[in-house]
């Protein structure tokens, strides 16, 4: 007897097969990059749920690419709407704090106020031991002798 169920990796050809996924779904995610759309538009464009679209970037190369490439033309039009701004001279009217936020949420890698430090002495890398010791010293009495 066959497995009974939904399977559990979604595979894209099985999809679009079964009318769930059109068969330009690529073009339809580039579309929506260049519309300055988000992780979560290409989610619900795509009827997934965020674990599910997190498991097929992480097991299908090809639905990787094409959400990379997606979020290029994103950022593109992100980029290109301040630059026209800027030139135009009319920065105005963005907010650039606001613009800034965006920028860094929506393209972590690469808009990011936090940058790695690579602490070492002399060149050795610093050892990462949380061991906390704790010694307890006994009391002085008046003499200045310990009591041992």
């Amino acid at each position: 007897m066959g497995k009974v169920g939904r399977p559990k990796k979604y595979i894209i050809s099985k999809l679009v097969e079964r009318g769930l996924w059109s068969e330009n779904w690529k073009e339809e995610l580039y579309e929506l990059g260049r519309q300055g759309k988000s992780k979560t538009h290409i989610i619900n464009h795509l009827g997934l749920s965020r674990q599910s679209y997190y498991d097929l970037m992480k097991d299908n190369q090809d639905f990787y690419e094409t959400v990379n490439k997606t979020m290029e033309f994103s950022q593109q039009w992100w980029l290109d709407i301040a630059q026209k701004r800027w030139i135009e001279g009319t920065e105005k009217n963005i907010n650039s704090n606001h613009w800034s936020l965006i920028m860094r949420n929506m393209f972590k890698e690469d808009w990011s106020d936090r940058k790695d430090i690579d602490v070492t002495t002399q060149g050795d890398k610093l050892k990462n031991d949380n061991d906390i010791i704790v010694k307890v010293i006994p009391p002085k009495d008046i003499d200045g002798d310990t009591d041992d």
